[in-house]
């Protein structure tokens, strides 16, 4: 089990925070349907995730290792992903048009089981291969569903393999939902109430 001290990332953290999400998703199931193309994943990924930090940097809850092996990009309770939703969804469709449907369909499953009540939703959570096993998840989990117990508040989010819906188990989080994706992977809705 590895100690580490977790930070709040900072726009210049951004880019290291992007390639640690990269390298964690390479072999992500529910990813790898997004994005069908081996040639294309990685650039497709960072330019994914350099928008979505992008868009969540000003609320402060994008958090990484000290080492830099490990962030998580969460969403707080009563906040959006982005100030300007629409514009969000046009930059990340922007990133790899081929694969516009697909995430098109993926949105829209995913927001049909996303909870109503607030709560803390952890967008992504990611560990370089090399690292991962070695504490770093359950580490990055616990710095925010610490507070989520102290406050009093839920934390939904999307699990994309057994895997890892088994360490989110062992944080309290419970399966609300499968989603199932044509042709592809099925993810988990889960929720986990405070402690």
């Amino acid at each position: 089990m590895s100690t580490q001290t977790i930070a709040t990332a900072q726009e210049t953290d951004l880019p290291h925070v992007v390639d640690t999400l990269t390298e964690a998703f390479l072999d992500d199931p529910v990813f790898n349907w997004l994005c069908p193309d081996p040639e294309r994943r990685r650039s497709t990924y960072s330019g994914w995730f350099s928008v979505i930090t992008r868009a969540i940097l000003p609320r402060e809850s994008i958090f990484t290792t000290d080492d830099g092996g490990g962030a998580t990009v969460w969403v707080p309770p009563g906040q959006p992903i982005a100030d300007d939703m629409e514009a969000f969804a046009s930059s990340m469709m922007a990133v790899s048009p081929e694969d516009a449907e697909r995430f098109g369909t993926l949105l829209g499953i995913s927001e049909e089981y996303k909870p109503e009540d607030s709560h803390w939703y952890l967008f992504f959570i990611g560990v370089v291969p090399d690292r991962q096993g070695q504490g770093l998840g359950s580490a990055l989990l616990r710095d925010v569903l610490d507070q989520c117990d102290r406050d009093g508040i839920p934390a939904y989010l999307e699990a994309t393999c057994v895997q890892n819906r088994r360490l989110y188990e062992r944080h309290g989080f419970t399966v609300t939902a499968e989603l199932n994706l044509p042709d592809g992977p099925t993810g988990f809705a889960m929720w986990r109430d405070p402690a």
